[in-house]
């Protein structure tokens, strides 16, 4: 992971601000707290987001070609500001360069492989979410009940941001998770321990 003078992986650290994320899901270390500022939480959130790519397979089928980019959409009202860019800037996903896309309706997602769906649209979300269905997309959002509604991955905020994982959504998909994020998150809908 590339440091970024002056933002967040900037100073924490490419080696540390992996371990911190580890950390941070596990619970070992306090996330932010819901009272501090937006953008600091959303710099979090842009990291998972990059972070969820280096953790996630696709499989070939996902992209047009071998040299085509990863993108990460974003639907709905943007809430990172520059922070996804900032912390995509001159990465890449397993030798894929990031191409970042916002918009507002679900056609916008079309070559998307991930998908950040803003709590703008939780109204319509289980509607999007059918329109988004595809076995090579991985959808994530950040609002109350969208794994019971058939996301993929879902942020919960309390003392700290951790992640959800809709098992059944993940068996219907063609993406493999780490088994390393499975054990650090929730996963809804799985009677067992991940492996």
């Amino acid at each position: 992971m590339m440091n970024t003078p002056g933002g967040f992986l900037g100073r924490v650290g490419a080696g540390r601000w992996l371990a911190c994320l580890l950390l941070v899901l596990a619970g070992l270390l306090p996330g932010p707290a819901v009272a501090r500022p937006l953008s600091r939480e959303y710099d979090v959130k842009a990291a998972f987001l990059y972070n969820f790519a280096m953790f996630i397979d696709w499989p070939k089928e996902a992209f047009a070609g071998p040299d085509s980019p990863f993108v990460i959409g974003v639907l709905g009202t943007d809430p990172f500001g520059s922070s996804l860019e900032e912390t995509v800037a001159g990465e890449r996903v397993k030798g894929r360069p990031i191409v970042i896309r916002r918009f507002s309706e679900a056609a916008g997602a079309q070559g998307c492989h991930l998908v950040f769906i803003s709590a703008s649209e939780h109204r319509r979300v289980k509607e999007l979410l059918r329109v988004l269905r595809r076995p090579t997309l991985v959808t994530v959002a950040d609002m109350p009940g969208f794994v019971e509604a058939g996301g993929l991955i879902g942020f919960v905020t309390d003392t700290r941001v951790g992640i959800r994982i809709n098992a059944a959504a993940l068996r219907e998909s063609k993406v493999l998770i780490s088994s390393k994020l499975l054990r650090l998150a929730q996963v809804a809908g799985m009677e067992t321990s991940p492996p």
